[in-house]
């Protein structure tokens, strides 16, 4: 665990070097301000080795038909931001490829469907003489659309999706995201029906210093969005965040009240999902939800699972955007930009699932399980 002070003139400022410095993934300790200090002190933690700095700019995947070609040189140059000798960049820089095993244990550790399976196994094959992570990005990029969320946005951010998706914890960090580039935020809550949907997102806008409006009826959110949107000088709003309540994806009733705040304002509804749905599951009600205009999903808990074939199968079943994830319950660490090579970086990166069947012999590690013995498992 590292710990690291910073200090300036504003939180902005301040929130900025921790990023810069530590990465998404630092957890605040704690946060001092006034005139003593002369500005904002933040400590921050951030737990050394446990999340790989991410790479400073995105690695450009190498042009199949160069790869294709008789080979002229050795190996390919190193991938940006890689560290040298860690998993990912041995398996980025193998210069003969991947094995046939590995693609297989990766796919089947997933628990992908047998159709989207042998669809990302052909494509990725096509792509042999790239290394694992760069041929699953090939295939990902192939089978999913990547958009990346840009704030502020055009049209108030409708948030959408099941009981317990993480909509009001998305919301929070989107407003907080907003808040430390300097947008001008306001936020709204239709989440009158489940007990304790206002107070939660109360709490985090308190901590933001954010108002926080509440509409309990369609009505009401079209005359509260409509404002927002008309404000103009100093009353002006970047960014409208709407959080909803949670929808039964198969209840027509639920579906139908959800509708109708929908259609109170031009809306963009923003599906949100957890990770850990049954893949197929997921795929269902991304379908349902992107018949009500869902055109862009975030994943959420990522942190919390280990089986990632949802992100594929909602976003595909709903013929969604993948427009980011969270891998953090924390409000400083914002919705992580999607992009085929970083999913493909998750995808690649097996943690210590496999076990050995019973009475195997082998022993079980507390480490990360290698390549050679998950393959092994996997059959």
């Amino acid at each position: 665990m590292r710990l690291k002070t910073f200090t300036g003139r504003d939180m902005k400022t301040v929130m900025a070097e921790v990023r810069r410095s530590l990465g998404p993934d630092a957890i605040i300790v704690s946060v001092e301000q006034g005139k003593r200090l002369g500005g904002v002190r933040v400590t921050a933690a951030v737990d050394d080795g446990a999340y790989p700095v991410p790479p400073p700019a995105e690695p450009r995947l190498p042009d199949p038909a160069a790869v294709e070609a008789p080979a002229t040189t050795a190996a390919p140059p190193p991938a940006h931001g890689d560290r040298a000798g860690t998993p990912a960049a041995r398996r980025r820089r193998r210069p003969d490829g991947f094995d046939a095993g590995e693609l297989k244990a990766v796919i089947t550790h997933h628990g992908l469907p047998f159709e989207l399976g042998e669809r990302v196994a052909e494509i990725a094959t096509s792509r042999s003489g790239l290394g694992l992570v760069d041929a699953l990005a090939k295939a990902f990029e192939a089978l999913v659309r990547f958009q990346p969320l840009t704030l502020p946005a055009s049209r108030p951010l409708f948030l959408v999706g099941p009981p317990g998706a993480g909509k009001t914890v998305t919301a929070a960090k989107l407003a907080a995201e907003s808040l430390l580039f300097g947008h001008r935020v306001r936020l709204i809550t239709t989440d009158t029906w489940k007990s304790g949907g206002v107070q939660q997102l109360e709490t985090y806008a308190g901590r933001m210093e954010l108002p926080l409006a509440v509409a309990d009826a369609p009505e009401r959110l079209a005359k509260l969005a409509g404002e927002a949107i008309r404000a103009t000088g100093q009353a002006r709003v970047d960014l409208v965040l709407i959080d909803s309540f949670g929808v039964n994806p198969f209840d027509m009733d639920e579906l139908g009240r959800l509708a109708g705040f929908l259609k109170a304002v031009p809306v963009d509804p923003l599906l949100v999902l957890p990770a850990g749905m049954d893949p197929m599951e997921a795929a269902d009600v991304a379908r349902i939800f992107a018949e009500l205009g869902a055109r862009r999903l975030v994943m959420t808990r990522l942190d919390g699972v280990r089986r990632l074939a949802a992100v594929l199968t909602a976003a595909r079943g709903g013929q969604l955007a993948l427009t980011g994830w969270s891998a953090s319950p924390w409000l400083a660490d914002a919705i992580v930009p999607p992009s085929p090579w970083r999913l493909a970086e998750l995808f690649a990166r097996i943690p210590r699932t496999a076990r050995p069947s019973a009475g195997s012999g082998r022993a079980v590690r507390n480490g990360e399980e290698s390549r050679e013995t998950l393959v092994k498992v996997s059959g």
